[in-house]
């Protein structure tokens, strides 16, 4: 996993720290932004396996900025899961997903609990 590059998009520092350590210690090479503009530049820059979105940032929301990514040849297919405090599970729902642009990305809502979200991880970056 040491060559598997992860992506963390979220506005809140305290989020992007907790996973930062979290991802970290699992082997993984992680990458922080939290703007949507700073994801853009640092998705063509890194080039991660995959990108965990949040859905509210300060200048863009998380959906345009994959809308964006899958207009560029070069970032189009890199995997997204969204992070959202928005998103909410019924008790009848075993998975959430975003749709963007006519497609769909598994979501995990926040406050994520950290295995749900690594199996989320593992099962994304494959």
């Amino acid at each position: 996993m040491a060559n598997k590059r992860i992506l963390i998009v979220d506005d809140e520092e305290e989020v992007l720290s907790l996973l930062y350590k979290r991802l970290s210690a699992e082997g993984y090479q992680v990458i922080k932004a939290m703007t949507g503009q700073d994801a853009i530049e640092r998705t063509k820059t890194y080039m991660p396996n995959l990108i965990l979105m949040d859905i509210v940032l300060p200048d863009l929301e998380g959906s345009e900025v994959v809308q964006m990514l899958r207009e560029d040849l070069k970032t189009a297919n890199i995997p997204v899961v969204f992070l959202s405090g928005i998103l909410t599970r019924d008790d009848q729902q075993t998975k959430l997903e975003v749709n963007v642009g006519g497609r769909l990305f598994d979501a995990v809502p926040k406050p994520f609990n950290f295995n749900e979200l690594m199996r989320t991880v593992k099962k994304a970056i494959r």
